[in-house]
């Protein structure tokens, strides 16, 4: 019997990743997971490409991190994954990922549906075309696939998406939406990286070739949002909320 939690992973920082206070810039901890989750993936056969061949790819709705000790520099870790939950058309996919010494670093969850690519539709029939592994495992933090605020956002910036954003989907990559919304940080925001606890980034809708739009934020006690809407329809795309260790938000 395979037990999801018994596989482990080596994965490594990069400079790339590291912004000028040597820590590692939020959307960086989205490429340790995405390498860890693509690598499980493919050792378990429920890849891109097993999946393709029933129109069906797995996409991303929600991240959320909690953090125990942001990383700084570069340094190896090891992690695991699990798939935890199935409820209607979200998948949980719990993770943790520890330093050298086993020690916790960070730890969180994933919330995904299965995109039917030709429809560009979410697949919400209970039955699948392909077996999946039962969940199995406990869930690490409180997390949700969606996000609703009340919070009024001001306008930082305005942007087309480009051809280097664009993933094999055809639609722009998880990762570019964390550049996107690092982009907008101030100087005082990027070095306060250090005491950030926890991160949630929330994907509500596509953002497609030729498309335009706009980078909002707001910010509330500990809480940092940024915000990204299509230009023509004013639809969220995406939110990342960023809290930190008993600091205002400055």
């Amino acid at each position: 019997m395979i037990i999801e939690k018994d596989y482990v992973y080596e994965v490594e920082t990069e400079v790339s990743d590291l912004n000028e206070e040597n820590m590692l810039k939020p959307y960086g901890y989205q490429r340790l997971i995405n390498k860890v989750i693509e690598k499980h993936l493919n050792r378990l056969n429920f890849n891109v490409a097993m999946t393709m061949r029933h129109n069906l790819a797995w996409v991303l709705v929600s991240l959320t991190i909690e953090l125990v000790k942001p990383v700084s520099g570069t340094c190896k870790l090891t992690a695991r994954t699990w798939h935890s939950e199935r409820k209607g058309p979200f998948f949980r996919r719990d993770f943790q990922f520890m330093d050298e010494k086993d020690n916790l670093i960070f730890q969180g969850s994933s919330f995904s549906v299965l995109l039917d690519v030709p429809r560009r539709a979410v697949y919400r029939q209970r039955e699948l075309p392909f077996e999946l592994m039962a969940a199995g495992g406990e869930a690490t933090i409180e997390a949700r696939p969606s996000l609703k605020t009340k919070l009024e956002f001001t306008r930082v910036a305005m942007r087309d998406v480009q051809n280097s954003h664009i993933d094999c989907l055809g639609h722009v990559n998880n990762v570019r939406y964390g550049e996107f919304a690092y982009d907008t940080f101030t100087e005082n925001e990027k070095r306060n990286l250090k005491n950030m606890r926890r991160m949630e980034l929330y994907f509500a809708k596509e953002l497609r070739p030729g498309d335009r739009f706009t980078v909002l934020k707001a910010k509330e006690k500990d809480c940092l949002m940024v915000r990204c809407n299509k230009e023509a329809s004013a639809e969220v795309n995406f939110t990342a909320v960023y809290y930190y260790w008993n600091q205002p938000v400055i």
